[in-house]
């Protein structure tokens, strides 16, 4: 089956969250879609992410066609995206902060939206908002409807950063995260 499903790289930067990272690396483990490549970078966490991580390499490693991780001194978290997308070899690309996580059918919804919708670059969801023992306190219902970079650039419209997912050959053409930037996926 996955040699006929587009290749989604994942990228989850990490600094700091050893209470959640396990978390969103299962939530990446429990896709549905199958043909994923996982590339976590530990942006320099002086807490024990790295150990925590280090736990669920095995399963990683059996569960995806391509597995990176990496840890190294902190440099930021544009320059870690800017890293993992060095590696990426996916069709689509989706970032996921360490303290998120995605629904199990999140990977497969949104490749087939692009497949029957090749002239979209990035396609985006609706979020749950959730505490820090994973309660609901929210969900964030949108629309479906067509968002142009205008709308965007003038905060007419939001998108939920954690839900997207990208066209990998969109994003590099834009450019890098600009090392430095507060707020990298609205940049982006």
């Amino acid at each position: 089956m996955t040699e006929q499903q587009p290749l989604v790289s994942i990228v989850i930067p990490c600094y700091n969250h050893a209470q959640f990272v396990q978390e969103t690396i299962q939530s990446v483990i429990d896709q549905d879609y199958e043909n994923i490549e996982l590339i976590i970078i530990d942006d320099g966490s002086k807490d024990n992410s790295v150990d925590v991580i280090q736990e669920i390499i095995p399963a990683c490693k059996e569960r995806f066609i391509r597995f990176e991780f990496r840890f190294r001194p902190n440099k930021g978290l544009c320059a870690t995206l800017n890293e993992a997308l060095e590696w990426c070899e996916g069709k689509y690309y989706s970032a996921i902060a360490s303290d998120d996580v995605m629904i199990s059918d999140k990977c497969s919804i949104q490749v087939e939206f692009f497949i029957e919708n090749p002239e979209y670059d990035a396609v985006f969801g609706s979020a749950y908002i959730i505490d820090n023992n994973g309660k609901l306190i929210r969900k964030n219902k949108k629309k479906s409807e067509d968002v142009t970079f205008k709308d965007l650039f003038l905060v007419k419209k939001m998108v939920s950063a954690p839900t997207q997912m990208i066209k990998l050959d969109a994003i590099k053409s834009a450019g890098e995260y600009p090392v430095g930037e507060y707020i990298e996926d609205w940049y982006m």
